[in-house]
């Protein structure tokens, strides 16, 4: 096996890890163990538990922003393809929430302000806003931004949410309840857009 497909398949597996373990729990062993290399193979190709982490979030965040530029890049309508994202962010939460965790750990419990998660979410807004605004030129920029990070933090938090907390919060893991709520989020951003009423406004 050459070096690339070694590397990205020890990252991979650490990302994997990473899911199975939790940040806080996760192991050279374990990521070994998922790899089926041994620990030396991690240091020879990463030095560090923790670069070889970080490198593993950093690919995990470059597979997120292009699938979210697949996805606006599409010729379906404005609408339709904000719920596709959404839809995908959902899913996505709900499948690896231990990975989103691993993401969060940085900006929330450590503090730091400009992890790469902060700035992929930054960029992944500009993208958006910047998409929000050529569909229809009505939509207010600030308000776009506002709408959207409310958005984000819903799923985050309803899909972060134990299972056990189902009967204390709405729960979004069922199909069905699952569509009602990017429906919900899709009209909540649409109706960021300014109503002629208020475009006349100085």
């Amino acid at each position: 096996m050459s070096e690339r497909p070694t590397k990205m398949h020890i990252l991979e597996s650490t990302i994997a890890a990473i899911e199975a373990n939790g940040i806080q729990a996760l192991t050279t062993r374990a990521i070994a163990a998922q790899a089926g290399v041994n620990n030396a193979a991690l240091h020879y190709y990463f030095g560090t538990k923790e670069a070889l982490v970080e490198a593993a979030l950093a690919l995990s965040l470059d597979n997120m922003m292009a699938d979210t530029q697949a996805i606006l890049s599409g010729k379906e309508s404005l609408a339709h393809r904000l719920r596709t994202l959404l839809d995908y962010m959902v899913q996505g939460t709900l499948t690896y929430p231990n990975l989103i965790r691993a993401h969060l750990w940085s900006p929330l419990i450590e503090g730091i302000g400009d992890s790469p998660f902060l700035q992929m979410q930054a960029t992944w807004m500009d993208r958006l806003v910047r998409e929000l605004r050529s569909g229809a030129p009505s939509f207010d920029e600030a308000e776009a931004r506002r709408a959207l990070s409310t958005a984000l933090g819903g799923i985050v938090f309803l899909a972060l949410m134990p299972e056990t907390a189902s009967r204390r919060a709405p729960s979004i893991r069922s199909r069905a309840a699952r569509e009602r709520y990017v429906d919900q989020l899709v009209s909540f951003v649409m109706a960021s857009r300014r109503s002629p009423m208020r475009r006349t406004r100085t």
